[in-house]
């Protein structure tokens, strides 16, 4: 007779388990593993590596979530005022002690209060956080002076690399680190040029930025600023002219990444050929997504030409970027882009 052993999870070491889980939802590892055995309970009392999201959560699951869990053990951590939850970062407030999460490595706040905000950051062991993103609903006049302080206090801390300000229009009063060590930047407030300066003057290491529209007003002497640590630069909502964004894009010539959503009249392969291969070198991801109104109602010739600018064999063959038109009538709406998934279309666009 065999005494071959027949394999089980059961036999596997916790350390396994554990790395298995990581690939795994809360909700999963709560509801389908937990119950299991006595053996998989402890297997998941003792799971240090939770990433709870509790945006759009039901109520049930909150609290069981909230109850189940200990603070020490969750490295990334989502909570949300939103339509469905509206009351969840009060309730969340009331039923877990904040000073316990000592292991954070991710903390995104959505649709919070700022007298909110500030009643964690005093708490909250921030040390170890990685990733900071934030979206204040309302906001506290008389705490002005305590969220910049605390908010500068959470970027000087040496493990930041990720900040996303979702909407705060206080950002640019910020006391920004000198030698920050973040390396990736979001904000969809419109900041002005200098304020992009400084912070850029104090990130060396600052390579993606990912703005709502290019900044307010211009640098004197621009010739001698060029932020050369920008690898990645995205922008969601242009609606300026394309001199002033090359203007800007002139201080960005180390880009190795770039992504452009907007309106305006962009529409020129040729130009946009002459401006990369001259001011742009590194480029070799270029996506885009233009809307372009024209005065004139477009003529079919006229939409093979802007069309054909974009087909040279910088486009087709050294770059491999393929534009797709998204015209369905010949009107005074035009649309060109290079593959990107964009809210506002349902198009599908070529790779």
């Amino acid at each position: 007779m065999s005494n071959t052993t027949v394999p089980s999870i059961e036999t596997l070491p916790v350390e396994i388990c554990h790395h298995i889980f990581d690939n795994l939802d809360v909700k999963t590892i709560l509801y389908s593993i937990r119950p299991v055995s006595r053996l998989f309970l402890s297997i998941v009392n003792t799971y240090n590596r939770y990433v709870l999201d509790l945006n759009l959560i039901s109520k049930s699951n909150f609290y069981l979530f909230c109850r189940l869990i200990h603070p020490q053990n969750i490295i990334s951590l989502t909570l949300s005022n939103n339509e469905r939850t509206s009351d969840q970062i009060d309730l969340f407030i009331s039923l877990v002690h904040l000073r316990q999460f000592t292991r954070l490595r991710s903390l995104t706040l959505l649709d919070i209060d700022e007298s909110q905000l500030n009643f964690i950051l005093k708490r909250i062991n921030l040390n170890l956080l990685h990733s900071f993103s934030l979206n204040i609903r309302q906001y506290a006049n008389k705490l002005i002076a305590t969220t910049l302080a605390l908010l500068s206090s959470t970027m000087a801390q040496t493990a930041l690399r990720k900040l996303e300000f979702v909407t705060w229009d206080r950002m640019p009063k910020i006391s920004w680190p000198i030698n920050s060590i973040t390396e990736y930047l979001t904000t969809n407030n419109r900041i002005n040029i200098d304020d992009l300066y400084t912070i850029l003057q104090c990130s060396p290491h600052l390579n993606t930025l990912i703005m709502s529209e290019i900044p307010k007003g211009m640098i004197n002497n621009l010739t001698s600023i060029c932020f050369r640590q920008l690898t990645s630069l995205t922008i969601k909502n242009l609606s300026v002219t394309i001199d002033e964004l090359e203007l800007f894009l002139l201080l960005t010539s180390s880009l190795v990444y770039l992504k452009l959503i907007g309106v305006g009249q962009m529409l020129n392969g040729k130009r946009w050929e002459q401006f990369i291969e001259i001011n742009l070198p590194e480029l070799n991801k270029f996506e885009f997504y233009f809307d372009e109104w024209r005065l004139t109602r477009q003529t079919s010739t006229d939409i093979k030409l802007i069309i054909a600018s974009f087909q040279t064999l910088f486009w087709i063959e050294h770059k491999k970027w393929l534009v797709a038109s998204n015209i369905t009538s010949i009107s005074e709406l035009l649309s060109l882009s290079f593959p990107i998934e964009n809210k506002r279309t349902e198009d599908v666009y070529i790779n």
